[in-house]
């Protein structure tokens, strides 16, 4: 793992990072995991996904594929495929 990755760490889930250098804001994170698992017309999802963020075990820095994973296995959801995402790129 670089330095500057260790060093640079966001405490919790502040941030979700992509790369070393990149990363999402948690609101936004959760934007694009409703978005990819279509879940617009789940209703309060936004709430039900903080909720459940609250509970994850990992330790920062956490990757998206790690969180998009843990909330998968714990909500039950998929990733819709990309085509079927027509709206709002």
């Amino acid at each position: 793992m670089r330095d500057d990755f260790a060093m640079n760490q966001v405490v919790g889930l502040a941030c979700i990072y992509l790369s070393p250098t990149e990363h999402y804001q948690l609101d936004c994170f959760i934007g694009q995991y409703i978005k990819t698992r279509n879940l617009r017309t789940v209703h309060n999802i936004n709430h039900l996904l903080s909720s459940t963020l609250e509970r994850y075990p990992g330790k920062p820095p956490v990757m998206v594929n790690e969180l998009n994973a843990w909330l998968d296995k714990t909500l039950g959801y998929r990733a819709a495929h990309p085509e079927f995402l027509l709206d709002d790129a």
